[in-house]
């Protein structure tokens, strides 16, 4: 049985306006966590067309409308229906708001202009599966390895091929005398881009630096020296430094959030009270972060899975 129906989409969206433009981003990450990679879907095709209009904070009004109840359950039935499309490889169509309604929705609407809304369509996508990227380092790669690939079995045809890899470090070569084969192509020692490792580990540096401040960084990389030395290279130099602080599609500031979000089910309380720390210092609200334990919390408990409720409610 599905965990997601129009009631529980419309509250995600509507219950937490502190979240109004985020609130997609941290379910996917407590629905990657959860291990229920199949109701990401249903949360893209409603976050595709809920993000094009304007945020009400008259929860009653919109979450009881015909209406949005309708686009809540249409979004539902076009992510099952682009997943069915897909795997019998034909295209998903464009996600937009019915026209048989498209007037009767009780919100107006942010844009006007078609590539305005293609633009931030784009963005969603980029965003969700930037989530399920980085949170691989924290919920595991297999998870992340289902969550993309069912995202992108969702994703509208127009989005699925745009490509938002990051700069890489190694460069494959086909020149060079002395290359080697490796599975992504021919490397040799001139393939390796060291102005990018450079500026990749000062961006690692400083991300760490500002979730762990005051000190508590040096003794936390300390800590995990002293468990393992690889334990903090692998951290430092492969999930910190190239992963989570790449912030030219999420911020600093979501990266925290939905790190949070995936934490808080794990049960992992020394983690989880310091990224609520850094997610302050990487400027989220106290409220943000009281809104994104409060969502998660509702989806755990719809899940039947309990949480840690003592350190998030001491903020």
């Amino acid at each position: 049985m599905a965990l997601l129906d129009a009631k529980r989409l419309l509250r995600l969206a509507y219950h937490y306006p502190r979240l109004q433009n985020t609130w997609y981003l941290i379910a996917t990450a407590a629905l990657l966590e959860l291990n229920l990679v199949e109701e990401i879907p249903a949360i893209l095709h409603f976050a595709l067309r809920q993000q094009l209009l304007e945020f009400s904070s008259d929860e009653d009004r919109v979450v009881n409308n015909e209406y949005m109840i309708k686009l809540a359950n249409d979004s539902i039935e076009s992510s099952r229906r682009s997943i069915k499309l897909n795997s019998i490889g034909v295209k998903v169509p464009d996600v937009l708001i019915p026209g048989t309604y498209y007037k009767l929705i009780p919100l107006n609407y942010k844009y006007t202009r078609g590539e305005d809304i293609q633009r931030k369509q784009q963005f969603i996508v980029k965003a969700m599966c930037e989530v399920i990227l980085k949170l691989s380092a924290l919920c595991g790669l297999p998870k992340a390895i289902n969550g993309l690939t069912v995202l992108k079995a969702a994703t509208p045809a127009r989005f699925a091929q745009i490509s938002t890899a990051r700069p890489n470090e190694i460069k494959t070569t086909q020149d060079a005398s002395n290359a080697k084969n490796t599975i992504d192509g021919p490397i040799s020692s001139v393939s390796i881009d060291t102005a990018r490792v450079k500026s990749n580990l000062l961006r690692g540096s400083s991300f760490w630096n500002t979730i762990f401040s005051n000190k508590i960084n040096q003794r936390i990389r300390n800590q995990m020296v002293d468990a393992y030395p690889d334990l903090w290279y692998y951290t430092y130099q492969h999930i910190y430094s190239p992963l989570l602080s790449y912030t030219d599609i999420l911020t600093a500031k979501k990266t925290s959030l939905v790190m949070i979000a995936c934490l808080i089910p794990q049960h992992v309380e020394p983690q989880l009270k310091g990224h609520l720390t850094g997610a302050i210092n990487n400027g989220a609200s106290r409220g943000e972060i009281s809104s994104t334990k409060e969502l998660v919390s509702e989806i755990c408990s719809w899940q039947e899975v309990p949480i840690a409720e003592n350190v998030v409610a001491k903020l």
